[in-house]
């Protein structure tokens, strides 16, 4: 996003891209990148961010500054360039990129036709997922909160995600936000659009509601697994067998 002042980002993929994205950002501008939002902690979200110059304004919401600055990772085991929560990045010399600007619930960046809103509803895909929206051209960035036209990776097991709060996430999110016609979520190829992410949350709340019910009626986590079926109102989603059930068994377990 090219302001009066120089660019703003959102994310930098994972370890090594760095220089691919400032050269990208080239064929645009030869403006100074100054600014970088982070959605959240993720490796293939904050991988890059000390691959840019150290004069760049890091912001994020406070609870991704403080899985940044963990002590110790989480065992990265099966993820592309090191831990999942990528606070290796952020060791010894590299701690000057630690984001210097936080914020809680919401805040704005610059003003009139530059305007960017930051927002949190609560926890989800982790416990620290930003909403961007850039007011004037009215498109959001949901980053993992809606990352594709499928179920979610919930990571509950490492940066506090939720299954049970994603619904409730969402919901807050399509209520407390207006304005926006393009959504550029975390990992599609397209943009969607802001009915694509109404739906996300009626298609996201629909199984939380039949998981509950499942539970409620002494199902077994197999048992609604084996029975759902995507709602032909939500047809143009996916619920791979693996994400179902991994959202499946966190609903169960109150996660």
């Amino acid at each position: 996003f090219v302001t009066n002042e120089g660019v703003v980002l959102v994310d930098t993929k994972i370890s090594g891209y760095g220089p691919d994205i400032v050269a990208h950002v080239r064929q645009i501008t030869d403006m100074p990148i100054t600014t970088i939002i982070n959605t959240h902690t993720h490796w293939d979200h904050s991988g890059s961010n000390n691959e840019f110059p150290d004069t760049v304004d890091f912001i994020v919401h406070e609870n991704t500054l403080a899985h940044m600055a963990r002590p110790t990772c989480v065992d990265g085991a099966g993820y592309q360039g090191g831990s999942i929560t990528n606070c290796e990045a952020f060791k010894g010399e590299n701690a000057k990129y630690l984001p210097k600007t936080t914020f809680e619930t919401r805040t704005s960046l610059l003003s009139g036709p530059e305007q960017i809103d930051l927002y949190y509803f609560g926890r989800g895909h982790t416990d620290g997922d930003t909403f961007v929206v850039f007011k004037e051209a009215r498109v959001m960035h949901t980053g993992d909160m809606f990352a594709r036209r499928g179920l979610p990776f919930l990571d509950v097991e490492n940066t506090n995600g939720s299954a049970i709060e994603f619904g409730a996430t969402l919901q807050q999110a399509v209520d407390g936000i207006d304005g926006v016609d393009s959504i550029i979520t975390g990992h599609d190829n397209v943009p969607r659009t802001w009915d694509d992410f109404v739906n996300y949350n009626g298609f996201y709340n629909d199984l939380l509601a039949k998981a509950q019910a499942g539970l409620e009626a002494g199902q077994s986590v197999d048992d609604v697994v084996s029975t759902y079926t995507v709602p032909t109102q939500y047809e143009d989603f996916q619920a791979t067998e693996e994400r179902l059930r991994a959202t499946v068994q966190y609903i169960f377990e109150g996660r």
